[in-house]
């Protein structure tokens, strides 16, 4: 028996994939969803990949998107959207929307954009008085792998980003 996306996820696919031509891939440019609509897509589509493990959203989500390097670079520029979030609202919501989309731009073309959008997000975290290390838990950053002392996330600390 093959495993399919619910009906629902199915749906939010499509629209997530009838999007692909309004955020074409750059090397020069990180995408970040611009409409209201798109914000939502996204902000649901993080929060599925996060929380939704047990019915392989994240799994779907990412197949589908596995060679569209411009809608996998939109998840990339939603960490930092989320950061920005975090920092404005000071809502935990925001840490976890943001490390749902960091599961989600898998296989983005620079690892080192990943880092920094990680390291934004965890600095912001702390920043916004939340303690990040249980959120980083939640997708495989635990004690062993030390990400608070993590080379990036010391720099960003010494140098705020904005």
């Amino acid at each position: 028996m093959a495993f399919t996306p619910t009906p629902e996820l199915q749906s939010l696919i499509e629209k997530l994939l009838s999007l692909e031509e309004q955020y074409p891939y750059s090397s020069l440019l990180i995408p970040v969803p611009s409409t209201e609509d798109a914000d939502k897509l996204f902000t649901e589509l993080c929060e599925r990949a996060l929380f939704n493990n047990s019915t392989y959203d994240s799994t779907f989500i990412k197949e589908a998107i596995k060679d569209k390097k411009g809608l996998a670079g939109c998840f990339l520029g939603y960490m930092s959207k989320a950061a920005d979030r975090l920092r404005e609202t000071r809502d935990i919501r925001w840490l976890h929307i943001g490390l749902g989309a960091s599961i989600l731009e898998d296989g983005y073309p620079d690892w080192r954009d990943y880092i920094l959008a990680m390291a934004d997000l965890y600095v912001t975290a702390e920043e916004a008085g939340l303690d990040p290390k249980p959120a980083f838990k939640l997708i495989g950053y635990d004690d062993e792998y030390d990400f608070a002392h993590h080379p990036v996330v010391c720099e960003r600390r010494r140098y705020r980003i904005s």
